[in-house]
């Protein structure tokens, strides 16, 4: 009775450990003009390794090997391209910024007098606000005097009354909301000017170093 035949069983690392090998003896009997070879992972998690650059829909990193399998280049994702360029953004934005302190305010006082100026505008404007809101309830506080009184007198408040009480309340309403709105800008001005006393103390010091140091 002939003997029955039976496939060995595949060993899957031997095998990835024999493509990976033949993949760098390749590499490395490549000639140096030839040695442009690209590795990515696709959208499914597949390594490839190709002559040529990855499709152009392909959304994740890339590398380019030379003849010994080691990357001498990183091509980034979509994603990290755009932080890159978002990072770039920044510090032009950054370069702008310090350029235009330095050139706006020649010394510390200047800087700490037009942070002053900024803010004390602020503070007069509110400080007319709550005059305002003063002056617009006492009077809401006379209105509902004169609508308490017919009450008293067995009378409804008239609309003439009614008319006046809500458009002092609304008034009263949108005063708070512009104070509240002024103090919130004042946070916020009174944060940009600390800042930039901040850096403009840095670049100072810079500047200061690099002139000894030459």
């Amino acid at each position: 009775m002939p003997a029955t035949l039976t496939a060995a069983p595949v060993n899957h690392w031997l095998v990835r450990a024999l493509v990976s090998g033949f993949f760098v003896a390749a590499l490395m009997t490549m000639s140096t003009a030839d040695a442009r070879w690209y590795k990515w992972v696709d959208e499914n998690g597949k390594i490839s390794y190709q002559d040529r650059p990855p499709p152009s829909d392909n959304d994740n990193s890339s590398q380019i090997l030379n003849t010994q399998g080691v990357t001498v280049k990183h091509i980034p994702s979509r994603a990290e391209q755009k932080q890159i360029e978002e990072q770039k953004l920044a510090r032009e934005r950054r370069r702008q910024r310090d350029e235009m302190l330095l050139k706006s305010f020649p010394s510390e006082n200047d800087l700490t007098q037009s942070r002053d100026k900024r803010l004390g505008h602020i503070d007069g404007t509110v400080t007319r606000m709550y005059d305002q809101l003063v002056i617009l309830n006492s009077r809401l506080e006379l209105i509902e005097g004169k609508i308490g009184d017919r009450i008293n007198q067995g009378l409804a408040p008239s609309e003439a009354l009614e008319s006046d009480r809500s458009a002092v309340t609304r008034s009263i309403n949108s005063t708070n909301a512009l104070i509240k709105s002024k103090l919130k800008e004042r946070r916020q001005v009174a944060g940009m000017f600390e800042n930039d006393l901040i850096r403009f103390r840095q670049l100072v010091e810079a500047a200061r170093t690099a002139n000894l140091t030459e």
